[in-house]
């Protein structure tokens, strides 16, 4: 019995280590198989993954019940809205009577439906009798399938402070410019939306009442312009109007005829941003056409690149006149679940914001992207109600924080929204300005010659108001492009140095910017100021050092902090600190002891 009992020992104790190498071996795989999954190709001679965020979770978005509203509802525009080649959209140069709608019908075996019409945007339906190519040559016209549009907001999940919104409402917050939601609509009394909104229209169901049944375009209206009421949250512009247009149903969908129906309104009332966080796959002549008219009306139009990973921009924000917005996560990476090759780049991850209900959520998507830029639009206009779509298009280009590939590029665009450098060059203060002024003669010089050369304006700076020194960071230094790419973990020294300052301009403080969130400051015209490797947490760092003086002056130098190349080799060494060897034959030689 001792015999066997050993045997029987002996044989336990080498199944337990079988057992043992088999686990270790399978972890070993997973975790191995992991490590390709995640690795980043850091190659620099070409856009590589190195600027998306790979691992980010792409989840369908909650599907909520439809909220009950006490309203006529159009049950063929309601559920998950498929093509249907018998449903086809018409745009006229004028109004049709009923008369003249019976009489199309009669002849050309269609049927007009009762969907509100705008601009000459008309539904009908076709039968196998019907005979286009007449109808089209009658009324010289395309016609053409009302394919549907969705909301492009797919997954749940954060981005105000990032885009700098906050440092500039003191300058504007969106004050008495409108910004148009086509969407699913807006909760009407919702307590952080309520007081900046105005009456709308639902073309959906054909009625002004454009109530959200589905929460989307609620969460789109809080980001764009929630109101600073010291609760809940609070939008990128603030001040401006609401204009709620639903074309999109409890389900997050709609037609394509509704959408340009929508966006006519909108240009038609007053909109100067129209701000669209849905799409669809394809081209359309009829959406096309809304599109030029609003552009013609100068109204700025932003539209979310969509969601299907890598994809172009959707329509409407492939079009030209579209500013096509890409969503970025907290970390200034690419979302993994955004489109790509569009204009700018905003917050699309985690984003929280109004929702139904009178109630807040977190979700992500281009669709939460698209409102910042929307909002950020609204605001600059509200500073400057002169400038035209195509003026505040080109600011929040020029002044947007440039990431990815030096210059515009596929994954960013023009880089991530900065509205703290748009509303200063805006509103660019007086430092280092010489005035345009008319020479006159002095008392203690000759007087001048009374020639033409003598009559033209010349620069000259007022003496009372002198050039305000200039600041420089010195170290880091550029390392490519105008970035600066550590090559290890750890703090990172921000030093400056700032010219001689004259007596007519004191220095009251120099403050140390990261991201747009002040966190040091010196009174030292050469100072250095120590940026702590915790709150460099993210892929890429705006740093910008600022110079006031005791006259509102200031004088500013900034560089960005590129982690993307040392974030990617964190990941692949911290798998060596685990201990997970390439090779599980290495593991097992350690294991054993040889």
């Amino acid at each position: 019995m001792k015999k066997n009992r050993n045997t029987y020992e002996y044989l336990g104790g080498g199944l337990l280590f079988l057992g043992i190498s088999l686990f270790v071996l399978i972890v070993s795989l997973i975790l191995s198989i992991g490590q390709q999954e995640t690795e980043i190709d850091i190659n620099e001679e070409s856009v590589t993954s190195r600027y998306i965020n790979v691992s980010f979770p792409v989840t369908q978005a909650e599907t909520d019940k439809p909220v009950v509203i006490d309203e006529k509802i159009d049950e063929s525009k309601q559920g998950i809205l498929k093509v249907e080649e018998n449903r086809k959209v018409l745009t006229i140069p004028n109004t049709l009577s009923e008369n003249e709608k019976a009489k199309l019908e009669d002849i050309y075996s269609i049927q007009f439906t009762q969907d509100t019409e705008r601009n000459g945007v008309y539904v009908i339906n076709i039968t196998q009798n019907t005979d286009i190519a007449a109808l089209e040559k009658e009324l010289e016209v395309d016609i053409e399938t009302d394919i549907p549009v969705k909301m492009a907001t797919d997954t749940i999940d954060w981005g105000i402070s990032r885009i700098g919104a906050n440092q500039v409402w003191e300058k504007g917050s969106g004050q008495g410019i409108i910004i148009a939601i086509i969407d699913t609509g807006v909760q009407k009394d919702h307590p952080d939306l309520v007081s900046n909104l105005t009456t709308g229209y639902d073309f959906v169901n054909s009625d002004t009442d454009a109530t959200d049944d589905h929460g989307h375009g609620t969460h789109v209206a809080g980001i764009a312009n929630a109101t600073l009421n010291q609760v809940g949250s609070v939008g990128v512009s603030n001040s401006s109007t609401i204009l709620p247009i639903k074309v999109l149903n409890s389900s997050g969908y709609g037609y394509l005829s509704d959408v340009a129906k929508g966006v006519y309104y909108a240009a038609d009332n007053g909109a100067r941003v129209i701000n669209l966080s849905l799409g669809a796959p394809s081209d359309s002549d009829t959406l096309r056409n809304a599109i030029l008219y609003a552009t013609r009306k100068d109204v700025v139009i932003v539209a979310a690149a969509g969601n299907d990973g890598g994809a172009p921009c959707s329509y409407p924000a492939a079009y030209n006149e579209v500013i096509c917005v890409m969503a970025t996560d907290s970390r200034n990476m690419l979302a993994s679940f955004s489109n790509i090759g569009g204009d700018i780049s905003a917050p699309g991850v985690s984003n929280y914001s109004t929702y139904l209900g009178s109630t807040y959520k977190t979700l992500s998507g281009t669709s939460m992207a698209s409102p910042h830029i929307a909002g950020a639009a609204a605001l600059l206009l509200s500073i400057c109600p002169t400038c035209s779509s195509f003026e505040i298009r080109d600011l929040i280009n020029e002044t947007a924080i440039d990431l990815g590939e030096q210059g515009k590029d596929i994954l960013f665009g023009y880089g991530l929204v900065d509205l703290t450098s748009a509303v200063e060059k805006l509103q660019p203060t007086e430092e280092g300005l010489e005035e345009i002024i008319t020479q006159t003669p002095s008392d203690e010089t000759e007087p001048l010659q009374d020639t033409e050369e003598t009559t033209k304006p010349v620069k000259k700076v007022r003496e009372e108001n002198p050039i305000v020194p200039e600041i420089y960071i010195t170290q880091p230094t550029e390392t490519r492009g105008n970035k600066y790419i550590p090559t290890q973990v750890g703090d990172i020294e921000v030093k400056y140095t700032l010219s001689p300052v004259d007596s007519n301009s004191k220095l009251t403080k120099v403050v140390l910017y990261l991201d747009n969130e002040e966190i040091s400051s010196s009174t030292l015209q050469e100072d250095t100021f120590i940026v702590e490797g915790p709150l460099l947490n993210h892929s890429q760092h705006w740093v910008k050092v600022v110079a006031q003086f005791n006259d509102d002056r200031e004088a500013k130098d900034q560089i960005l902090i590129d982690l993307t190349y040392l974030k990617s080799l964190q990941r692949k060494s911290s798998r060596s600190v685990l201990g997970i060897s390439t090779s599980i034959f290495d593991w097992l030689n350690i294991f054993i002891g040889r």
